[in-house]
């Protein structure tokens, strides 16, 4: 392949995946995500809102049983939320969520039925948008 084929396969690549358009002078500028994009972040920011608004009414309704040992069990809540990226924009933090979500076990924990009536969803809904934006990242 030629310096200016390699070259250009290059530079669709780094703007494709990382959303950068290299110009001709090597400057770079960023580019207008692909509508396939934009819609599974759109995706992805919608159902972390939605686990991050029903992890906050557990917080609350913990909150509201004023038990010392209701503590810790807030502090895993909001480690959940906290390790929650809003917009991933590389497949490596996609890969580094999927597998939070995944592997951690307060997950397991927080999605246990529990005596506040909430019914806790994050792997799925979460794993869908992830997946979504994986397949918008290698199209």
């Amino acid at each position: 392949m030629s310096d200016a084929g390699n070259r250009s396969a290059k530079d669709a690549w780094v703007s494709r995946v990382l959303g950068v358009d290299v110009a001709a002078d090597g400057t770079a500028t960023t580019a207008t995500a692909p509508p396939s994009r934009t819609r599974a972040a759109e995706q992805w920011g919608t159902a972390r809102e939605t686990v991050l608004e029903t992890l906050k009414d557990l917080e609350m309704s913990i909150r509201s049983m004023n038990d010392p040992l209701g503590n810790d069990a807030i502090i895993l809540v909001k480690a959940i939320a906290a390790n929650l990226t809003a917009a991933p924009q590389t497949p490596q933090q996609i890969g580094e969520l999927k597998r939070y979500l995944q592997t951690d076990s307060i997950i397991d924990d927080a999605e246990s039925p529990n005596g506040f009536g909430i019914e806790v969803h994050i792997r799925a809904p979460l794993m869908s948008a992830l997946l979504a934006m994986e397949q918008s990242m290698a199209a």
